[in-house]
């Protein structure tokens, strides 16, 4: 068949109740492309306080200071999964999923963050595990996703070099226990964002100003990544391991040399800080001179600088929500994150640290309530960024989604895919899908695409009113799930592997 029937036109033909309906595929994904959706655990677990389960840094954030988050929020219920996990196999199931990505605790795991084992814990994923295997949907699991252990807060967190052997060691509890059954493995979801959430910006635990222990606190996070893979390696495991990075695009604001050097520094502090030790071995140079020049430069031995090494990872997830705009313009340092979703078309400045960058709002974008930029093209331009990177490299995008204000009707009148009708989310994810597919065609080795999010759920600071799931959670009836639009039209393209 000529390759250009495969790509743009197959037809096929579907048996219905109304008689045979014609599906026009325009976008045909390879055979064994996994289609799924994501979670973490601090987001929609729940049961925080129960069977064994240690305190979270997040959780104790949430307790001291309700009031930061939107409508004073916390995830001790969450979606309560921990009770509610078999029902929720068996919807991703009916979802036709032939993947699944979530993240263990780390505190359900090992309460203090390093000694003895929680037994309950570790059965909980377990038949998670199982469950998921037994419905045909391979679990891509992340160690790390953001709930650090209290116990290892207190000490220090990602600022101490402790954590890094703590975190080791709870790896290889996790690979002891159920590396004979996953097949992918993450070491740490958006170190770059963890970190300048929690010491640039505060506005996540453990709320620090300081550039000095942001940048400490990241070449830590990397080295646990590091050694963590070196781990994983030299064990008798059948699966790949790689890591999770939220790789924004970062484009000039203008064309000013001052704004392309702006994007320049930009991309070097969010990006290639994190992306060159992961997949060329090193850190960029030109920003290890420019911390340097500021005496910001982190702690470091020679021997930690050489876990670093090229070709180490089998795989690297790419999450992707939105592209960033730097300006030079950066006279003062502050910080706006929107978590009402009442979107401020006057609010221009979203982030700006003081003699160095400052993103702004680009005039033409699309945004949504939460003035997140819709523009699948920045998903494009990383997938062929990180084929550039290491050619044939394989890329899973592990989060790519959109949260809108979804309202739930249960007129009898309407159908049951027309509850939750969230056309707005079905046509980002075609947009964005549409750009992996280009991607493909260019070959970039894409394996899987996991929406954000398997259900609505606790999303930081932003509380649940920013609902981001093919699940619709209705906290004022008991949590029951409702499936969404969107969850039939995913549904019926991985039934197609296409649309």
């Amino acid at each position: 068949m000529p390759c250009y029937q495969t790509f743009f036109l197959l037809i096929r033909l579907h048996l219905t109740d109304s008689g045979p309906t014609y599906h026009f595929m325009n976008y045909q994904f390879p055979k064994d492309f996994i289609w799924g959706s994501a979670t973490a655990a601090i987001q929609i677990e729940g049961a925080a306080s129960e069977a064994g389960k240690g305190p979270s840094m997040w959780d104790d954030y949430c307790q001291q200071h309700p009031e930061r988050i939107f409508q004073q929020a916390n995830p001790a219920i969450a979606c309560d999964h921990y009770h509610r996990m078999p029902e929720d196999v068996a919807l991703i199931q009916k979802m036709a999923h032939n993947g699944y990505r979530f993240s263990l605790s780390w505190p359900r795991l090992l309460p203090q963050g390093s000694g003895a084992l929680n037994s309950k814990g570790v059965a909980f994923y377990d038949r998670l595990i199982d469950r998921l295997l037994a419905a045909g949907i391979a679990p891509n699991v992340t160690l790390y996703h953001w709930d650090l252990p209290l116990a290892l807060a207190q000490q220090g967190g990602w600022g101490n070099r402790q954590t890094v052997d703590h975190f080791v060691a709870y790896a290889e509890h996790c690979f002891r226990l159920y590396g004979d059954r996953v097949p992918h493995w993450a070491t740490i979801n958006e170190p770059a964002w963890s970190i300048l959430n929690g010491y640039v910006t505060a506005l996540h635990p453990p709320c620090v100003h300081s550039y000095k222990q942001a940048i400490q606190a990241a070449h830590h996070m990397l080295c646990a990544h590091a050694l963590t893979i070196q781990k994983y390696h030299q064990g008798d495991h059948s699966g790949q391991i790689g890591i999770v990075l939220n790789m924004s695009t970062v484009y000039p604001a203008t064309q000013s040399n001052q704004d392309r050097a702006a994007a320049q520094l930009a991309d070097g502090a969010l990006n290639r800080w994190f992306i060159d030790p992961v997949l060329l071995g090193r850190y960029p140079e030109d920003i290890w001179q420019y911390y340097a020049d500021w005496d910001l430069l982190p702690d470091h031995s020679g021997e930690e600088l050489g876990w670093f090494t090229e070709d180490s990872i089998d795989f690297i997830g790419v999450n992707y929500y939105y592209p960033h705009y730097a300006s030079g313009d950066a006279t003062t340092t502050q910080f706006h994150l929107n978590t009402t979703g009442e979107n401020d078309p006057q609010q221009d400045c979203v982030f700006s640290i003081k003699g160095a960058f400052k993103f702004v709002k680009n005039p033409q974008g699309r945004y949504t309530d939460w003035d997140w930029e819709i523009y699948p093209e920045g998903l494009l331009q990383l997938l062929q960024r990180a084929e550039s990177y290491r050619p044939g490299i394989p890329v899973y995008v592990t989060e790519n989604g959109i949260g809108l204000q979804d309202q739930l009707d249960l007129s009898p009148s309407l159908p049951t895919q027309q509850h939750v009708d969230d056309q707005e989310r079905i046509d980002f994810v075609a947009e964005h899908l549409k750009v992996i597919h280009q991607a493909l065609a260019e070959g970039v080795n894409v394996k899987g695409y996991y929406m954000w999010s398997l259900m609505d759920n606790f999303s930081w600071i932003n509380g649940y009113k920013k609902r981001y799931g093919f699940l619709y959670i209705d906290r004022d009836n008991n949590l029951q799930r409702y499936r969404k639009k969107s969850s039939y039209w995913y549904q019926d393209v991985i039934e197609n592997n296409g649309f």
